[in-house]
């Protein structure tokens, strides 16, 4: 009987926790090495779609991940007078769900159990080497036919192998918290939907993600000190977006965290027999919802691109194969999710009508929504 290969993983987040379970479904015998002393999801709420619902169905990942999740009809963008620029039903074959991160993270979780992953916290990867070893604090070496840095914008795998060529921090950042949700938040022009208010440089987006909690992701420009402090400035929030001023009263009960956005380009993703994905390789702004969504689909197909690979000697050429294969799709995301956050730049009324005529054009609106509709590798068979 064949030996099994080895990997290790660098990093317990959703794209690490991925990776690690399809890389075990694929036979491989992984580790997960996460700082932490335990399994925990930064953020709050996470936007699902259709590709990454996908990637849950091939872990066995999906009703664990989805259970009580808020299923929108429309996505919403509304103007300062709070009018409506643009609202964009949801095809009922391509879905989008939203759910808790943490709920999301323990169904993964659970994923790499059932695979046979071995998950080791309280392990801080400090560095990594072409040869398929993580350097861990306090001096250890751990080696495998396979290393992966899914160890998020600062990766130290990243840093180590001399991968990046930029890692650039926007101008926008975000506070990002959950409240719980109360009957008769949203009134019948609300409901079903997810809605993204202008007002300015601020946004407000209102995303229900069970029917206990909902999640809030209050974005402005990082030089607006008092728009981004924490506590939150509840009396600036709601002046600024009175329809929601419920809402914002509500801000508190959950951490509120706040964070610039990070773009990060590689000159590749892999050297030897270590591989990056997710933020390590390719941080996006969240204006797609499609951090969580590439980082999964990325570990899948890396999975897949794997699974014939018999000897160790082989994986360089074949991350190599991933790469060019997965890349491309990843690059155009990276650039129309940045393009997006430009009109943040714009006067209210103009933004207003580049929006909507931007969505009202075919072309544009397939290519905000390639990334969310694509098949990912390694999914058409997974229902």
């Amino acid at each position: 009987m064949a030996k099994k290969l080895t990997a290790l993983v660098a990093g317990g987040g959703i794209g690490g926790l991925a990776t690690a379970a399809a890389l075990g479904r694929h036979g491989w015998d992984v580790t997960v090495y996460e700082r932490q002393d335990a399994l925990r999801a930064v953020g709050a709420g996470i936007y699902i779609w259709e590709n990454g619902l996908l990637v849950l169905e091939a872990l066995g990942a999906f009703e664990e991940a989805t259970h009580g999740a808020f299923h929108g009809s429309h996505f919403e963008q509304r103007d300062n007078r709070g009018e409506i620029i643009e609202s964009a039903p949801i095809a009922a074959d391509k879905r989008l769900l939203t759910v808790p991160r943490s709920q999301l993270l323990h169904a993964l979780h659970q994923a790499c159990l059932r695979a046979g992953v071995n998950i080791v916290t309280r392990a801080e990867v400090t560095g990594a080497t072409a040869r398929g070893e993580l350097l861990l604090s306090g001096g250890d070496v751990v080696a495998a036919d396979l290393a992966v840095g899914v160890d998020g914008l600062w990766s130290r795998v990243r840093e180590s192998l001399g991968l990046e060529l930029s890692h650039e921090q926007t101008l926008e950042g975000a506070l990002r918290t959950m409240i719980p949700a109360r009957v008769g938040d949203f009134g019948p022009q609300d409901a079903g939907k997810y809605i993204e208010c202008w007002n300015g440089t601020r946004r407000y987006l209102v995303t229900p993600v069970s029917d206990q909690e909902t999640y809030l992701a209050l974005t402005c420009l990082q030089s607006e000190t008092e728009a981004r402090a924490i506590p939150v400035n509840k009396a600036l929030w709601s002046e600024s977006f009175p329809q929601w001023a419920h809402l914002t009263e509500r801000i508190g009960s959950s951490p509120v965290n706040w964070g610039v956005y990070s773009v990060i380009h590689c000159r590749q993703w892999s050297s030897g027999r270590t591989a990056i994905l997710g933020d390590a390789a390719h941080a996006q702004t969240p204006n797609l919802g499609q951090g969580g969504g590439m980082a999964m689909q990325n570990g899948l197909a890396l999975a897949v691109a794997l699974k014939d690979v018999k000897d160790r000697r082989d994986i360089p050429a074949a991350l190599e194969a991933w790469e060019q294969k997965e890349r491309p799709l990843v690059d155009h995301c990276q650039r129309w999710a940045s393009l997006y956050g430009e009109v943040t730049h714009l006067p209210d009324d103009v933004r207003s009508r580049v929006i909507r005529g931007a969505m009202s054009d075919a072309w544009i609106a397939g290519a905000v929504f390639r990334a969310a509709n694509h098949v990912p590798t390694g999914t058409r068979n997974a229902h």
